[in-house]
C-alpha cells in the first residue's frame, strides 16, 4: 500500500483537489480568452472550468510511473485501488463544486466539478489508446480545441461539453457518460499494448 501511495503520488493528487477547488471558489469572475476560429472572434472560458486539468494530470503522471505489465499480472489489486482513488477524488469534487455553489453563489463550481468528471473519463479512455503522458497533452488541448472550433457566435455547440454553464444538462450527462465510462475501464486489466493486440 505503502509502494501505490508513493508511485501514485496520492499526496500531490489531493494536494491538487484542494488547490483546485480552493482556486475555482476565488477566481469565479477570472475568464479566459481563447481565439475561435469559425463564428466569432474569442469566447470567455472560465477559469473555474479549466483548473480541473491540474488534478488530472497529476493523477495521469502517478499512473504513468508504474508498470503497466507488472500491475496487469501483480497480485496486489492496484486496478482497483487506482478506481477508488479516482472515484473518491470525483466524489470530492463534486461534494465540493456543489458545496461551493450553494454556500457561496459561485454557481461556475459545480461546471468545474462536472469538467473534472469528464476531463478525467476522456483522460482514462485516452490512455487505453496512448499512453498517460500523450493522454494528458491530448486532455489539456481539447478544452481549448472545444472552444476554438465548438463557439457559433458566442453559443458553444452541443458536443462542446467543457464550455457550457453549470445549469445545461446534456453537458453533465455528457461528462458523466465520459468519465463513467473510464473509470470502468480502470477496472479490467485492459493496457495499451494488450488492446493493440486485441485490435490487429
Amino acid at each position: 500500500m505503502d509502494w501505490w501511495f508513493r508511485v501514485r503520488r496520492v499526496p500531490a493528487v489531493c494536494v491538487g483537489l484542494v488547490a483546485c477547488l480552493v482556486l475555482g471558489a476565488v477566481a469565479d469572475s477570472i475568464q479566459v480568452p481563447v481565439p475561435v476560429i469559425v463564428g466569432g472572434v474569442s469566447f470567455s472560458f472560465p477559469l473555474p472550468f479549466l483548473l480541473p486539468l491540474a488534478p488530472v494530470c497529476l493523477i495521469l503522471h502517478g499512473q504513468s510511473r508504474g508498470g503497466s505489465s507488472i500491475e496487469a499480472t501483480a497480485v496486489r489489486p492496484v486496478g482497483l485501488w487506482d478506481a477508488g482513488l479516482m472515484t473518491a477524488c470525483t466524489l470530492v469534487m463534486l461534494a465540493g463544486g456543489w458545496l461551493i455553489s450553494s454556500m457561496s453563489g459561485h454557481i461556475l463550481a459545480a461546471g468545474m466539478a462536472r469538467n473534472f468528471l469528464g476531463y478525467l473519463g476522456l483522460a482514462l479512455l485516452l490512455r487505453l489508446l496512448t499512453s498517460p503522458r500523450v493522454a494528458a497533452v491530448i486532455v489539456t488541448i481539447f478544452p481549448i480545441a472545444c472552444a476554438a472550433f465548438g463557439v457559433d457566435h458566442g453559443v458553444p455547440a452541443r458536443w462542446a461539453w467543457p464550455l457550457h454553464e453549470p445549469a445545461y444538462l446534456p453537458a453533465f450527462i455528457a461528462a458523466i457518460t465520459v468519465g463513467s465510462a473510464g473509470l470502468t475501464l480502470t477496472l479490467l486489466p485492459i493496457t495499451a499494448d494488450r488492446l493493440a493486440r486485441l485490435l490487429r
